[in-house]
């Protein structure tokens, strides 16, 4: 990268610029020194790649950022500043603090309600939080039915009207492509629908009532319900499961295959199966053959 991985801002309406074209930055307020700027800059240069990272002075977020604190790492996104939480305790243990603020930076960089995609699920899992996941269907356009939408927009909702209380445990987001939720849940799931997912154990809960059907509150309840442990969970990463989602996935995948060109597919194996019938044939004939050629002689005698 051609820029440093902690820019400083040294005036106060950098900060109003800063939130109009960056919707996720971290920032590091205090002196630079010490094991929390240490650590910051160290976590800075890994994830500068992902996020925007930047130092300031209090004098310059006195008006966005009230802390009795000499040195707060906050983090910016969706029009709302998240504090790291940290103690003297946590301070005199590096080791500790460069694993917490590790995790902290690599949850809080995503935003509220991002789309969810093979490529990115992983890093989400590294949250260690529940991935709400919100299934649709986009067509080649990338759009979605209205149905799709008003479910969507829904969920979003209940994101912004109870976004302090559910920060701390969940993490929503969208899927476009119902074959990866459904590779989750290991089951085709109808759209649009909900899915939660645990990032540690790899569990999945889905609500028993059908999800076109849910109102804000009952999807507060579904959540409240999970965060307390008491909806039934489904899942995990057992072998049986792995074993499981593999002939899944496999079943899926060949499904897929065969509507979507049936001749190609027939092609593709029949045509090994073909030669290995004639291999498998041609060995056990000729061991008959040879048999049948020996017991010949003793017969005319």
């Amino acid at each position: 990268m051609s820029q440093p991985a902690v820019q400083r801002v040294t005036h106060g309406n950098s900060i109003n610029y800063l939130k109009e074209t960056h919707p996720i930055f971290f920032g590091y307020i205090g002196k630079e020194t010490g094991p929390l700027w240490e650590i910051y800059s160290n976590h800075a240069e890994k994830y500068q790649p992902h996020s925007w990272f930047y130092v300031m002075s209090h004098e310059v977020v006195k008006r966005d950022i009230s802390t009795q604190r000499d040195n707060v790492i906050f983090v910016y996104k969706d029009n709302s500043s998240y504090i790291f939480d940290v103690d003297e305790s946590l301070i005199s243990n590096k080791e500790h603090l460069n694993s917490t603020l590790d995790k902290w930076i690599n949850a809080e960089r995503f935003g509220t309600f991002p789309k969810i995609t093979r490529s990115n699920i992983n890093q989400l899992m590294d949250t260690e939080k529940y991935l709400v996941l919100v299934v649709v269907s986009e067509n080649k356009l990338n759009e979605i039915s209205q149905t799709e939408k008003d479910f969507k927009d829904m969920v979003e909702g209940i994101i912004r009207s109870r976004k302090q209380e559910l920060h701390q445990r969940f993490q929503f987001g969208w899927i476009g492509s119902p074959e990866l939720a459904n590779s989750i849940a290991m089951t085709e799931l109808s759209v649009p629908h909900l899915l939660v997912l645990n990032s540690t154990t790899s569990h999945h809960h889905i609500p028993e009532d059908d999800p076109v059907l849910m109102t804000p509150e009952a999807v507060s309840v579904f959540l409240d319900q999970i965060h307390n442990q008491m909806a039934p969970t489904y899942g995990g990463n057992s072998w049986p499961v792995r074993m499981y989602r593999g002939f899944f996935e496999a079943r899926t995948t060949l499904a897929s295959m065969w509507h979507g060109n049936p001749v190609l597919t027939a092609l593709v194996f029949g045509l090994p199966l073909g030669f290995l019938s004639l291999i498998c044939y041609s060995v056990c004939c000729a061991d008959i053959l040879d048999a049948e050629e020996e017991e010949l002689p003793g017969i005319h005698e």
